[in-house]
């Protein structure tokens, strides 16, 4: 029996019905493949359903190569920004750790990510798309619920740290997938399942040029590690409908705010620079707040509608959903009667 195929089709089929059970459990290793591949594209077409009303903006475009993205050193100066804030305030750094880490994992393996935009391997698109989607969306919500800026007494602002939007950020449905993609990543689950499906240049998650062996791991792997992480974001950003262009307007903040705050220490300005540093200070404060409140809206209500699509969506299937004609193997053996 193929690894993992019994704790995929507990997780997806109502084996409380004998029926199931005798398909299911009595399959040899071609058929496991077979059933396997099936209801990989089922559950795919349910993301795919959802995929063309997210604005993903540039990020396919990079086909695989995150560095190429416009906004790719503001978003690590903006990490670098927030990581010198925690510090300051002697917080742990752990959640933007997360964040770095991800971004860390799409560059390491954009060799794998190319190759599969090269090959058209639709999961693979998908997965690079999601991920580096989600981490546009951490790193904006968690810059949003644990920084904000007040006047400092002086005409200025000055950042300070909320200690509840860790809490917020570590609640939050992209940033726990971020989590588990870390982990999939340090395991090589993501490498293993993907090689091959790009070796055999597969072109849809329903092809059948992969031996039964090898597809039934590599499809194994996507179902267990892959499937799960890109649904929810998936579905996350579906039930947001937030533009990407949001999520860099409140990175631009933080970046144009600290740039402020420096040029506010500066005991060489003139008044008038002073005064023109507070007045653009204030402004941007006043354009931060706003956009904190509805990313805070918009993430706890997305979060909680994709929560509720993917429970609806998870209801048991039986065999008959996701097969056909019911494979030859299933008859070799009766002992369940």
């Amino acid at each position: 029996m193929l690894t993992n195929y019994k704790e995929v089709i507990a997780e997806h089929f109502d084996m409380t019905n004998r029926r199931n059970r005798k398909i299911l459990l009595n399959l040899d290793e071609a058929d496991q493949s077979s059933v396997l591949l099936s209801l990989t594209s089922k559950l795919y077409s349910m993301i795919v359903d959802k995929i063309d009303d997210i604005d993903y903006g540039e990020i396919p475009e990079t086909k695989g190569d995150i560095t190429l993205l416009t906004q790719y050193n503001k978003m690590n100066d903006c990490i670098d920004t927030l990581t010198k804030i925690l510090q300051k305030y002697r917080q742990p750094t752990d959640c933007i750790d997360t964040i770095q880490a991800a971004m860390d994992n799409i560059e390491n393996d954009r060799d794998l990510y190319k190759r599969g935009f090269a090959t058209k391997v639709e999961i693979i698109m998908t997965t690079y798309n999601s991920i580096v989607l989600a981490i546009i969306a951490s790193l904006s919500y968690m810059i949003t619920v644990t920084v904000e800026f007040i006047k400092d007494g002086n005409g200025g602002f000055k950042a300070t740290f909320d200690k509840a939007g860790i809490a917020r950020t570590k609640d939050s449905l992209t940033y726990s997938n971020l989590v588990h993609f870390n982990d999939a990543c340090s395991k090589g689950q993501i490498r293993n399942a993907f090689e091959p499906l790009i070796k055999s240049k597969a072109r849809n998650l329903a092809v059948t040029t992969l031996g039964a062996i090898s597809a039934g791991i590599a499809v194994a792997g996507i179902i267990m590690n892959i499937l799960p992480i890109i649904r929810e974001l998936v579905y996350f950003f579906y039930a947001g409908r937030v533009r990407i262009s949001q999520y860099f307007d409140v990175q631009a903040d933080l970046l144009e705010m600290n740039s402020q705050m420096l040029k506010s220490h500066d005991v060489e300005a003139t008044e008038d620079e002073n005064k023109h540093v507070a007045r653009r200070q204030e402004s941007i404060a006043g354009a931060f707040r706003k956009i904190a409140n509805f990313f805070a809206f918009k993430t706890k209500e997305a979060d909680r509608n994709a929560t509720n699509e993917i429970k609806r969506d998870n209801k048991s299937m039986d065999v008959d959903d996701v097969v056909d004609t019911i494979p030859d193997s299933a008859g070799s053996n009766d002992s369940l009667f």
